[in-house]
């Protein structure tokens, strides 16, 4: 994955009322990256072409759409729940490997990368619905990036992975209480009849 260095990167949250909107038109709106960036030691587990690559490991323009369909921002709190998900939604997943990452994402990753006590327990939301709702879709494989998924309405898209709004839903409540305050969690998308949410929501 890349680190967003466009100004907006921290307002960026697609929120999940985005049914009626193509993936397309979503990532749209989506801040610049500069996968050019990322440490080394970071993309030896998340680069899917390293030889030491984590199972879910992903290329940028891929977990971008993930952001959408998930309806989550660019912050670490974000960027964990949705590694947690990418992984938890593979197949060859074992709990060595989320304790792997979890192991090296706190003590290996240089410090603006490194993620500390919050960020794990939204990693850990990610995977649990995951493998709940996603056990086995190897999401990292499928190539969201180009048509027809590009075309498709967020909604029609989220339908054909099995993902529900409602589950999700109640994982960002759950992260409310697990990681309570953050910029990030204060703005998840915890409620249908919520009307604050949008791509161009203000900064916290």
């Amino acid at each position: 994955m890349g680190r967003r260095i466009d100004l907006n990167w921290e307002e960026w949250n697609p929120g999940l009322d985005t049914d009626d909107m193509t993936l397309a038109e979503v990532l749209a709106t989506l801040p610049a990256a500069n996968a050019e960036d990322v440490p080394e030691i970071i993309k030896k587990y998340e680069n899917p072409e390293s030889p030491d690559a984590l199972p879910g490991a992903i290329h940028l323009n891929r977990h971008d759409c993930i952001h959408v369909l998930l309806g989550r921002g660019l912050h670490v709190q974000d960027e964990a729940f949705i590694i947690g998900v990418t992984m938890g939604a593979a197949s060859d997943i074992t709990n060595e490997h989320v304790d792997t990452f979890i192991r090296v994402s706190t003590t290996d990753y240089p410090k603006h990368w490194r993620f500390e006590e919050a960020h794990i327990a939204s990693y850990r939301l990610g995977v649990g619905y995951a493998v709940d709702n996603l056990a086995g879709k190897d999401l990292h494989l499928i190539p969201l990036e180009d048509e027809p998924w590009q075309s498709m309405t967020v909604g029609a898209a989220r339908k054909a992975l099995g993902m529900s709004k409602h589950e999700l839903r109640a994982y960002y409540r759950k992260a409310e209480l697990l990681v309570p305050g953050t910029p990030a969690s204060r703005r998840l998308d915890t409620s249908a009849l919520r009307t604050d949410r949008s791509l161009n929501q203000p900064k916290s």
